[in-house]
């Protein structure tokens, strides 16, 4: 129990045990036990739950989801903590709140992407039957033409993870969103989870393309100083027609998708691979000759 001049008696019970919470982390940082880490973590629960209470931040997410992403911070964080700029229950209580932040600031900007359904338009969806053909014949074509150069079984069912990710969300989610996501569920390396990404997305445009109404042509010139001007050093090796698919497939894919798609590249470094060519661009647009089914 806390006392002071106020309450000589006891105050309130403590919710967070400083003393051993900094010899837990001084343990962890000298031997890596995963079981101390687990105790660092057990420890925080109560202090954690005390700022989602205090600050109500309860309305924007469920205890518990906040409770993952606090835990989530608090294990990545651990490392950085310095006895001698602070005591562990500060730096705790600043990195839940810096997590409890995060999370009210997505949960705000997920509320603005909807608006209030009006009255009238409920009584519209009512008199229509429910249809599903659209979303099912856009599933049933990614699964029946995406394929894949991937070897890896494990791989090769996180890319189909990947695309049933892509169905599930209306195409909504973000890069770093799917590719931290498949790190926790495959336990792959953070570089791997975004290779595999740039590819299970470069497939699935390059399935419904022919799809999309037709676009205008895509000036080379109008993309520097912008964040696909990488592209433009290809360009000079497609015609009109194949650079606008190009681009349209390969936007917000990072420049290293040129050397995945070679399947016997095998570094990470480019210098190591041969030089980027037409063939890789046909590769990007057409798919490899050698690719297979994704779903069998």
């Amino acid at each position: 129990m806390f006392t002071s001049k106020h309450n000589p008696n006891g105050g309130a019970t403590p919710h967070c045990d400083n003393g051993a919470i900094e010899s837990l982390i001084a343990e962890y940082q000298t031997t890596r036990d995963v079981n101390t880490l687990a105790s660092i973590v057990d420890l925080t629960q109560d202090r954690a739950l005390t700022l989602i209470r205090f600050r109500k931040t309860a309305r924007y997410s469920t205890e518990g989801e906040l409770l993952s992403d606090v835990n989530f911070k608090l294990i990545r964080a651990v490392d950085k903590f310095d006895p001698s700029k602070g005591t562990a229950f500060t730096f705790m209580s600043q990195v839940v709140m810096n997590s409890l932040c995060t999370s009210v600031t997505a949960a705000r900007k997920r509320s603005k992407q909807y608006v209030t359904l009006k009255r009238s338009v409920v009584r519209k969806l009512e008199a229509k039957h429910e249809d599903h053909s659209g979303v099912d014949d856009i599933t049933h074509r990614i699964k029946v033409g995406a394929r894949t150069t991937v070897t890896d079984p494990r791989e090769i069912s996180m890319q189909r993870w990947y695309v049933d990710s892509f169905l599930d969300g209306a195409f909504e989610l973000r890069r770093h969103e799917c590719a931290d996501a498949a790190m926790q569920v495959y336990g792959v390396r953070h570089e791997r989870s975004r290779e595999l990404y740039d590819l299970t997305v470069l497939e699935v445009r390059r399935v419904l393309y022919d799809d999309l109404p037709p676009k205008q042509p895509i000036a080379a010139g109008r993309l520097l100083g912008t964040r696909c001007a990488w592209m433009t050093r290809y360009a000079h090796l497609m015609d009109a027609v194949e650079f606008t698919k190009f681009v349209t497939l390969t936007k917000n894919l990072s420049p290293f998708i040129l050397v995945l798609i070679d399947p016997e590249s095998r570094s990470r470094r480019q210098d190591r691979n041969p030089a980027i060519c037409r063939q890789n661009l046909l590769w990007a647009l057409s798919g490899h000759p050698d690719a297979l089914p994704l779903f069998k």
